[in-house]
């Protein structure tokens, strides 16, 4: 008899731990959520600049969800953006838009304003333009390179832009984005400022890169 109480005891300390645990485990607190920054839609965005939050003359961007304040235009990127609005409208003018510094609208959260976009002939009086009807961006980039080869390069292939052209002025190249694939581009080239380039979007447009470098 003894020994049969001595087998007994330790399972009903068992029992005892174990439910003490099941009980503390049952009041824990949940994990704490992580914070996260705010997204603003584009009614957001307009309606911020209609209250006068933006200075005159600011240059800011609705990158998405984010509202990114743009650097000043020095002289050589107002210089490359001339260059390259010049040398597309010469080109595509009768048959394409080439629209020089005025946004697109991207998704709900997404509003940029690239240096050079080239859009479907057609009126944007009452919107701008849309992925569908863009067809090649230039972005200039000066202090910006590294934002535009980064995040608005997987802005632009996240919205299915088929090309993207960032001239960059610092190493006097361009590059070249093309096949939009699972949220990046599936083809790059870099191009030296003595190489033609060819737009695999739109074939007519065919030009130096030097033309566009100021």
């Amino acid at each position: 008899m003894a020994a049969t109480a001595s087998t007994s005891a330790p399972k009903k300390s068992a029992r005892r731990v174990s439910a003490t645990a099941r009980s503390r485990h049952a009041i824990l607190p949940p994990a704490p959520v992580p914070p996260s920054p705010y997204r603003f839609t584009v009614q957001d965005y307009y309606h911020l600049g209609e209250m006068g939050v933006f200075r005159e003359g600011e240059r800011v961007e609705l990158i998405q969800g984010e509202i990114v304040m743009m650097p000043p235009i020095d002289p050589g990127h107002a210089e490359g953006t001339d260059n390259s609005q010049c040398e597309a409208q010469l080109q595509l003018r009768d048959h394409f838009k080439v629209r020089c510094q005025q946004p697109v609208r991207l998704s709900p959260t997404s509003e940029p304003v690239p240096d050079v976009s080239i859009v479907k002939l057609k009126s944007y009086k009452q919107a701008h333009p849309k992925p569908d009807d863009i067809l090649l961006i230039i972005e200039v980039a000066n202090s910006s390179l590294s934002f535009d080869l980064g995040h608005k390069k997987l802005m632009y292939a996240a919205a299915a832009i088929p090309e993207y052209w960032v001239l960059d002025l610092p190493n006097r190249l361009l590059h070249v984005f093309t096949r939009p694939r699972r949220g990046d581009y599936s083809a790059q080239r870099t191009l030296a400022a003595d190489e033609k380039v060819q737009s695999a979007t739109l074939k007519p447009l065919k030009l130096k890169v030097a033309d566009l470098l100021p």
